[in-house]
């Protein structure tokens, strides 16, 4: 997800040193030494001085340097040594030899290193996340019995609404195929019939393509292929979606999950109806509850396309699709339970033709790319992090709500950041950001 582009300072400056706050090199184990010759220990009486009694002796040569060794003169039979202005009174008691001890200097001076933390100065780009997506796609027989027009171009010849899904998904499922980890669910499965039973209902309890990296190779093969004429069965749009969000729950939560979800017609095929007429001429009213509970409980939103989807009552005729219902509110309906609507009275992504089908699409993946960044190790020093976006700096925010910049996403392990508002928006234009760990303010 991640790549190290290069390191611009340096990765580390040491165990225990770091770099210097003016470039200076890190002093040696031997620079961080002192050796020094303590006085004699007394024994007997108080070792503090009475000011009356002893004189202190005082060097003429200040204070010796960490790097060199620094004597403390002693007496000799009364009579002071080199270096003092005053004899010491020795009649404190006998004393043992002079003993020499070395210390470590623990005082460092480099850019933000305390202790045994290292010094961190490095660059490296990073890439967002990529959500584990779902594709719940409708296979009703509605998708190749109603055909319309593809191109917006009253000349050329209408095709089947399930030619154009299947070329606009191809078309997803290419440009995308690196930044999303796409999986797919049909509804009903390529078993159901077209009869006017249960077997128009069927689902796989499995969904058709697990979510997987790099997965369009995986799924385009097990679509029906774009010309297939034999599509058919009701439309099970819960069944479909329960199959779906049952997997993505199964999916790590840290990692973005999403549901898109196209269809062309209300729901039906409850797994509550009482008998063969509730099942295809009754609403499935289970849909919205079950897809309010995926956004509200485990977080996973979901994006709601229409294909030709009328904004008028449905007839009461035993035609297999739900009866004196709007189609157009439910899924206004639908798109808002899952979370993300679409901004405006219209909640939903609704397409009149392919061209519109995949303008919708497009802005979806585009809406749901990911504006969270993962690092590959957390900083050491997380108030001096920098983002930047090409050559523009990002403001650091706390609200992501309401602010443009970034943030962490938690305030400890700080193993990721989020772009928020604007950055958020350059973010997935730019595809990358680069992301500077400093010792001290850049």
């Amino acid at each position: 997800m991640r790549r190290l582009s290069g390191v611009l300072f340096l990765a580390s400056c040491g165990l225990v040193g770091g770099c210097g706050d003016n470039g200076n090199n890190m002093a040696s184990a031997t620079d961080n030494m002192m050796t020094s010759t303590l006085p004699p220990i007394t024994t007997g009486p108080s070792t503090e001085t009475d000011p009356t009694t002893t004189d202190t002796p005082t060097t003429t040569e200040g204070t010796a340097s960490a790097t060199e060794s620094s004597t403390v003169p002693t007496t000799t039979e009364g009579t002071a040594t080199e270096g003092t202005t005053e004899p010491v009174d020795t009649t404190a008691g006998p004393t043992t030899e002079p003993e020499t001890t070395t210390t470590t200097n623990s005082t460092m001076s480099t850019m933000g290193t305390t202790g045994d933390t290292p010094c961190q100065e490095i660059s490296v780009t990073v890439q967002p996340v990529k959500p584990n997506t779902m594709l719940v796609l409708d296979k009703s027989g509605s998708m190749v019995l109603n055909k319309w027009d593809d191109d917006a171009n009253a000349a050329t010849p209408e095709v089947t609404r399930w030619y154009s899904l299947y070329a606009v998904v191809t078309q997803v499922l290419t440009d995308f195929n690196d930044k999303f980890n796409f999986g797919m669910n049909l509804f009903p499965s390529k078993s159901a019939s077209g009869d006017y039973n249960m077997q128009a209902c069927v689902v796989n309890d499995n969904v058709e393509v697990p979510v997987a990296e790099l997965n369009k190779d995986a799924i385009i093969p097990v679509l029906p292929a774009q010309s297939n004429m034999t599509i058919a069965g009701g439309t099970p749009t819960a069944r479909g979606m329960t199959a779906a969000l049952n997997h993505l729950k199964t999916l790590d939560p840290a990692i973005p999950r999403v549901v898109m979800l196209v269809t062309d017609g209300a729901a039906n095929c409850s797994t509550t109806a009482g008998n063969l007429n509730q099942l295809f001429e009754t609403y499935d009213d289970n849909l919205a509850p079950l897809v309010g509970d995926a956004f509200t409980v485990d977080g996973i939103p979901t994006y709601v396309i229409g294909i030709a989807i009328a904004n008028a009552v449905s007839n009461n005729n035993q035609d297999g699709s739900p009866n004196g219902i709007n189609p157009y509110d439910k899924l206004n309906e639908l798109a808002d339970a899952g979370g993300v609507p679409k901004a405006g009275n219209e909640k939903f992504y609704n397409a009149s033709n392919a061209i519109e089908l995949s303008d919708a699409l497009n802005a979806i993946v585009q809406q749901a790319q990911s504006c969270v960044v993962p690092l590959d190790a957390p900083p050491a020093f997380p108030d001096e992090t920098i983002v930047k976006i090409g050559n523009t700096e990002v403001p650091k925010i706390t609200d992501c709500a309401t602010e443009n910049g970034w943030r962490y996403v938690e305030p400890m392990p700080y193993a990721a950041i989020e772009l928020c508002g604007v950055a958020c928006t350059d973010l997935k234009i730019a595809g990358e950001a680069d992301v500077e760990y400093y010792c001290t303010a850049g």
